[in-house]
Formats: structure tokens, C-alpha cells, sequence
């Protein structure tokens, strides 16, 4: 009994089945459409090959059916292609008009070719049904190229997508259609291509599309798992809900609990047993939150991140903030309360550090031993910290509005004036500049000086902030070396920094006590020992260490760097060291060490200030426009694009002239919130000046722009809507893009910006 007629007359509803599956699904996705045509390919090619194995059939039936099979068997490889393209989502290749003729007319080339005998020219009775008879012409072997390059590159473009994509269930979905569609390839170009032209007809040879039902069932089988077709508000909604961070409780009219989600139970620590039907006040211990919170959200009343304690099951108090607001049925009655309950431990961790990095700052002020102050442009000192002022001979209060020349002889005041100039005109700091100072008593001193740039909230220069260490012992100690052999010794071991005798070989021959103290070795425990050896150098900072010592056996050097501790302890070091020279010989050198752990703090500490702009939070202008020209630079090195943006809050004047400059100052601070809220971390903002601020893309481009200025917008609808303010808070936005391949300057890039912003602006009619 011949089964085959039966096999593909099965194959043949199957494949139906699966059409009307896909439909139901959804009939407008073009990823249904093109998968429905790839099985409506199977299901002619199953239908022709019905009579094909019919061994009462003709010669002639066959023929036909064959040619009408050719259909299905020609054309699903471009089919496959397309698909491919779609779920892949090549947008900008679909969208080129170009690809179509390129995917749709090969296959309808050899479809003429197959009916006009150009593929199979003959067709042989087996026991089975007929055996269709391949022709040797180069069309034969140009359809066999066409169905494996289309194929390939379909297989290819789904193999890259899932290599590529981020996302777990797309990532799932092409590697269940590739390897199905890699089997059905292999085993039906065996069956269908090489075993005819190997003449082997023991068995039948055209197995193709029952083959392939492996691949449909691939496709089928990522539909109904991962809902590649379709994904449903309500599946949406539940996977939303499920992976919010947040905690989340639905209660009834009453204010009990009715559900909750995972967060709550693993902030809680209770099962959700536990929980349904007891009062929401069980996790709070305020004697006021039925009356204050619980009944407002009973009636209705919408409650935004009221910050209470919650309490545990364990006892443990957690702050956090508490948002509710009320579920209407469509008569407009009250059936729940939704309760978001965010956890907001960190940002009050962050709001303690951020009070003691200020308390922090304040106490290295005033009892760090090196002096800081401030200046303005014209160089008057706008605070100073107690050491300053000590040494100035007066109160802190008493140098404020005075200058370098109220303290200093004219030649050390206007040579302080010139370096104020150079950072102030720069904007470049400078940094341990080692200099004799004379103060008006006539007492000398050797000191250290960093001056650094200083910013107002526009990115303005509008001063300098300095910090000056006296380093009169040090230099007093590096003289005494030179002058006088003699003292050496006394000099060495009463020295207040770490000092380190060396011969010419940098083997140790000595070291005081203050070296002891900051590295913890004593001398039995490292002389003889050569200073190079990596005892007091970190690993990477061997080769350094080495360099510097012949360095300090040419001349006199002062180098900062990293050194180790014999606990393994890394600090920041001041290294100085000079030669020591007898009878005309450099015999060895001496090596000082200083720890600057608290200046290299407070440096950093003064850079940050120099960066950020001191209302919002945000870069200043300076900075950000230093961070624009770094951005350029990698931008063009890479050949990606830059995307900026140039902005200016409408009708912010109007705001401040009406409610108030302290109003205006919120405005700002809320609009860096948002945009910290909705841009990229890799993002960068920087406040230009008043209301105008500057936002830099990277590796973004004008095509990215409309989906941006969307986001931004739509927040900024949700800011207004929070802040429930008299006014409306908008934002005019002008953009351009620096193109690796036709460059602009910064200044052209920030003007057309700026131009197109007030064109925005000018367009909504906005003073």
C-alpha cells in the first residue's frame, strides 16, 4: 500500500492548521503575514506532491501538479529571506524599494523556467509515484544557487540578530528558528537536491516539505512560548507589575490588603498569607497614618511620596516613600487603593554622606595646616580659612575684600596677581608651584601653591581657589644637606618628614625615624637592601622608582607619586631627593617623603567645586564645554556621531519676575532632575548660562532625535503634572549633529544649536 499520498495530504492540513493558528493571532503583524506566506509555500508544494505520488496518475498529472507545486518549492526560500528582514527588523533595508524585485523576481524566473521543462524535463513511474527527472542545464544549477544563498543569508541575518540582541526572549526566539530551519535545510536539500542527483530512487527522493514541518513547528513553538506574534495589554501589565522594584499593594475599600507583588513580600519579610486581608497599618507605626494618610487614600485623594518608616516582620525600621491613589469603576466609585511603597534606605545613606562630606570639608577648612582661600576676579580674597588668616595676622573676617598687596611687598603680590591672571584668562589650574614668599614683617617662607580656576552657576570664571602649604622645613632641610656635611646627621634624625640615605647604588644606608614611622621599617629590617626592590613600591611603580633614582643622583628633583606601606597600605607621597656630593663625588643621595594624603583630598574636593555647577547639580559651562571637546575629538577618532542639543526654558523670565527668582531657581533644579531622570548615564548636561542649558549625545545622531525630544517631553508633561504649578513649565530645543565625515567646530555645532532653538522658540511665538 502506498502511504505517500496520505503522508502529503496530512502534511498538506497541517500546514493549514498552522495557517489559521497565525491568523488568529494576529492578522495586521507583518511578521505573521510573512510567515504565513513562507507555510502557504509548504502548502502548495504538499498539495502538487499529493498526485505526484499517486501511481495511477499520468504522466501528464504528474507534470501539472508538479508545476503547480513548483510554486510552493521555488518560492519559499525568498519567502524565508523576507521573513528574515522582518524579524530581524532591517527597517532601513525594507524601506529601500530596491530589495523587493531583488527577493521576488528570481523565484518567478524559474517558476517560468520549471513550467516551460528548462528544471525537470521528465518524470519516472516508481512503485511509489513518479520521479521527476532534474535537467543538466546551467538552470538547474542556478535555482540550486539561488535556494542556498537566499537561505543562507535568511539563516545569517537570524544567527547575527541573536548574537546581538540584548533582549532575552528575542534572543530565544532566533535560536529556536534557526536551528529548526538549519535541520529542514539540511535534510531536505539531502533528500530533494542531492540524492536525485546522485540517481538514488530506491526510496522517494522529494521529502522536502514533510522535512520542513520541523521548521514550521519551530516557528509555532516560539509563537505560543514566547509570544512572539503578539504580547497582550494584560501579559504587559502582569510582567510590569512582577518586576517592579518597587513594592506594590492593592487594597480594598477599607484600606486591607487584597494583593501585593514580590517586592513587598521580600521587603517585608511576611508571606503573602500572612498579609491578605490585614490593614495596611501594619507596617506603620505612626499613631497619626490612619488619620493622616490611610483615610485620604480612602477617600480618594492622591498621595505622592510621603516619607514614613515601614516596619518589618522582624521589627526592623525602613524609610521609604509612600504614593497612593484610588481605583474607580465606571460609575465612578472608589473599589481600591494602589499603594507604591519605595524603599529609600540609599538615598538616605547618600543624603548623610553628602552632610558629612560638607561637615568634612568645613573641618579640613578650618584645621587642615595648609592655608585655602578664594578670590574673586579682581583678586580680593572671599574667604579664607583660619590658617590664612593666622598667618596674615588677623581674623578670617578681617582679609575678607583684601588683596595680595595688603600682605605681601609689591614684587611677591603682583607676581601672585600674574598667576591669578594666567588661571583666571587659562582656565588652566596650577599646580605645586614651589616659591619664597616675603611677608610684609620681612619673615621668609618656602611655599607649595595650587591654584585652580573657580566657577559660578553660569560656568563662568569668577575667581580662583588656591591652597598654599608651607614647605619652609622642607627646603630648610634640602639647603642644610647642601650647606654643611656636619649637620647632617643631627638634621637627618630630627627631620619632620621620612628621609632616606642612599649610596650610589640605591642600596639603603640609613633612614630617620620619621621614615619608620610612614613605611613601618625599621632600619635593621631594610639596610643594605636596595630601595628599588619593590619593599615600599607598588608593583606597577617599580620602573618609576628606578628612574627617579638616577634622576636624583643628576640634580635635585620633586616628584609626586604612589608608595607602599609594609602593611601593604598605598598612599600618595611628595618625593624629593638631591645628590650628595663629597669631595667633588656623588657618593649617594638623600631621599625626603612626604605623605599629601590630606592635600591630594582636598584637591580633589577643589577640582569637584571648579566642575560643577553649585544650584543644579549639573556641569558648569567651563567644564562642559572641556567634556564637548573630548566627546569631538573620540567622536571623530571613531567615526561616530555626536548628537547636541541646545535648550532654553520658555518664558522663564515671566517666572521669575512673577514668583520670584527662589521660584526660578527651583524651575532649574527640577529641569536638570528630569533630565537626569530620562536621559542615558553615558549622557551629558551641562548648564551654559541663566535658563539655557546644553545636552551632549554620544554615538547618537539627528535620527535618534525625534525619539529623544519625545521622551523629554513626555516627562516634562508628568513634571507639570506633579508639580501642579500656576505656570507650565516648557522647553524650546534646538539640535545639531557632528559628523565625523564633514566636521564642524564646537562654536559652529553650539551655534547651529542655538539658532535652531530660538527658531523653535520663535515658532511658538515665546519672547
Amino acid at each position: 500500500m502506498n502511504i505517500f499520498p496520505f503522508l502529503h495530504f496530512f502534511v498538506f492540513l497541517v500546514y493549514l492548521f498552522l495557517i489559521i493558528v497565525i491568523l488568529i493571532k494576529d492578522p495586521k503583524s507583518w511578521l505573521n503575514r510573512s510567515c504565513v506566506a513562507l507555510i502557504a509555500c509548504f502548502v502548495i508544494w504538499s498539495f502538487g506532491l499529493i498526485f505526484i505520488y499517486d501511481p495511477s496518475a499520468s504522466k501528464d498529472t504528474a507534470r501539472l501538479f508538479d508545476n503547480v507545486g513548483s510554486i510552493g518549492w521555488i518560492s519559499f526560500a525568498c519567502i524565508f529571506l523576507w521573513f528574515a528582514l522582518i524579524f530581524t527588523e532591517k527597517k532601513k533595508i525594507l524601506k529601500t524599494r530596491i530589495i523587493y524585485p531583488f527577493i521576488f523576481i528570481l523565484p518567478l524566473l524559474f517558476i517560468y523556467k520549471q513550467w516551460t521543462g528548462f528544471l525537470t524535463v521528465d518524470y519516472i513511474k516508481q512503485s511509489w509515484g513518479w520521479e521527476s527527472v532534474w535537467s543538466d542545464s546551467i538552470w538547474a544549477y542556478l535555482f540550486y544557487f539561488y535556494y542556498l544563498s537566499f537561505m543562507i543569508m535568511g539563516l545569517y541575518l537570524i544567527l547575527n540578530f541573536g548574537r546581538k540582541t540584548e533582549e532575552p526572549i528575542k534572543k530565544e526566539q532566533a535560536k529556536i528558528i534557526f536551528v529548526a530551519a538549519l535541520i529542514s535545510l539540511v535534510f531536505s536539500t539531502l533528500t530533494d537536491i542531492v540524492l536525485p542527483e546522485l540517481n538514488i530512487s530506491t526510496i522517494p527522493t522529494s521529502l522536502g516539505n514533510v522535512i520542513t514541518l520541523i521548521w514550521a513547528f519551530g516557528i509555532v513553538y516560539a509563537i505560543a512560548k514566547y509570544e512572539l506574534m503578539n504580547i497582550t495589554p494584560f501579559t504587559a501589565a502582569e510582567n510590569i507589575i512582577s518586576t517592579m522594584a518597587d513594592s506594590l499593594i492593592l487594597l480594598d475599600r477599607e484600606g486591607n490588603i487584597a494583593t501585593m507583588n514580590e517586592a513587598l513580600l521580600d521587603l517585608s519579610g511576611y508571606g503573602k498569607d500572612e498579609l491578605t486581608g490585614k490593614s495596611v497599618e501594619i507596617f506603620f507605626r505612626e499613631k497619626d497614618f490612619k488619620s493622616t494618610l490611610l483615610n485620604k487614600a480612602i477617600k480618594g485623594e492622591i498621595i505622592r511620596n510621603y516619607e514614613l518608616n515601614f516596619k518589618t516582620k522582624t521589627g526592623d525600621n525602613i524609610p521609604v516613600f509612600f504614593s497612593s491613589s484610588a481605583m474607580m469603576d465606571e460609575a465612578g466609585g472608589i473599589v481600591g487603593i494602589v499603594c507604591i511603597i519605595k524603599d529609600i534606605t540609599e538615598r538616605k545613606k547618600a543624603e548623610d554622606r553628602l552632610k558629612e562630606e560638607k561637615k568634612l570639608f568645613n573641618t579640613l577648612m578650618d584645621n587642615i595646616s595648609d592655608s585655602i582661600y578664594f578670590k574673586d576676579k579682581e583678586k580680593r580674597f572671599i574667604r579664607v580659612n583660619k590658617i590664612k588668616a593666622g598667618r596674615s595676622g588677623m581674623a578670617p573676617e578681617e582679609m575678607i575684600g583684601k588683596t595680595d598687596f595688603d600682605f605681601f611687598p609689591p614684587k611677591i603680590a603682583k607676581q601672585s596677581s600674574a598667576d591669578d591672571d594666567l588661571v583666571i584668562e587659562t582656565g588652566k589650574p596650577i599646580i605645586d608651584k614651589v616659591e619664597k614668599i616675603i611677608h610684609s614683617d620681612k619673615t621668609e617662607h618656602w611655599v607649595s601653591t595650587t591654584k585652580v580656576p573657580w566657577h559660578d552657576e553660569e560656568g563662568k570664571i569668577t575667581g580662583v581657589i588656591g591652597i598654599t602649604r608651607d614647605i619652609t622645613q622642607r627646603k630648610q632641610a634640602e639647603e642644610a644637606v647642601k650647606k654643611s656635611q656636619q649637620e647632617f646627621v643631627s638634621l637627618f634624625y630630627s627631620n619632620p618628614e621620612a628621609l632616606v640615605y642612599l649610596d650610589e647604588n640605591n642600596n639603603i644606608l640609613n633612614v630617620n625615624p620619621r621614615f619608620t614611622e610612614l613605611f613601618g621599617y625599621t632600619l635593621k629590617e631594610i639596610k643594605g637592601r636596595n630601595i628599588n626592590e619593590g619593599f615600599i613600591h607598588p608593583s606597577d611603580k617599580i620602573k618609576e622608582g628606578k628612574k627617579l633614582s638616577i634622576k636624583g643622583l643628576e640634580g635635585y628633583l620633586n616628584y609626586e607619586t604612589i608608595r607602599k606601606k609594609k602593611d601593604g597600605t598605598l598612599f600618595p607621597v611628595s618625593i624629593s631627593a638631591t645628590p650628595l656630593v663629597i669631595g667633588g663625588q656623588i657618593k649617594g643621595e638623600i631621599g625626603i617623603y612626604i605623605d599629601i594624603t590630606e592635600r591630594k583630598q582636598l584637591e580633589e574636593k577643589l577640582e569637584k567645586l571648579a566642575r560643577i555647577d553649585s544650584l543644579t547639580g549639573c556641569y558648569n559651562r567651563g567644564y562642559g564645554l572641556e567634556l564637548l571637546d573630548r566627546q569631538m575629538k573620540l567622536s571623530h577618532r571613531s567615526k561616530s556621531p555626536l548628537l547636541l542639543a541646545f535648550l532654553d526654558i520658555d518664558g522663564f523670565k515671566s517666572i521669575n519676575d512673577t514668583f520670584g527668582h527662589g521660584e526660578g531657581d527651583q524651575v532649574l533644579k527640577e529641569i536638570v532632575g528630569l533630565f537626569k531622570s530620562t536621559l542615558r548615564e553615558i549622557d551629558i548636561i551641562c548648564r551654559m548660562g541663566g535658563d539655557e542649558f546644553l545636552l551632549i549625545f554620544p554615538d547618537n545622531s539627528l535620527k535618534e532625535a525625534p525619539l529623544i525630544k519625545e521622551r523629554l517631553d513626555k516627562d516634562l508633561i508628568k513634571l507639570n503634572q506633579t508639580l501642579k504649578k500656576p505656570y507650565k513649565i516648557d522647553l524650546s530645543i534646538g539640535l545639531s549633529e557632528y559628523d565625523p565625515a564633514n566636521p564642524l567646530t564646537m562654536d559652529e555645532l553650539i551655534r547651529t544649536a542655538d539658532q535652531k532653538m530660538y527658531e523653535e522658540k520663535k515658532n511658538k511665538k515665546i519672547e
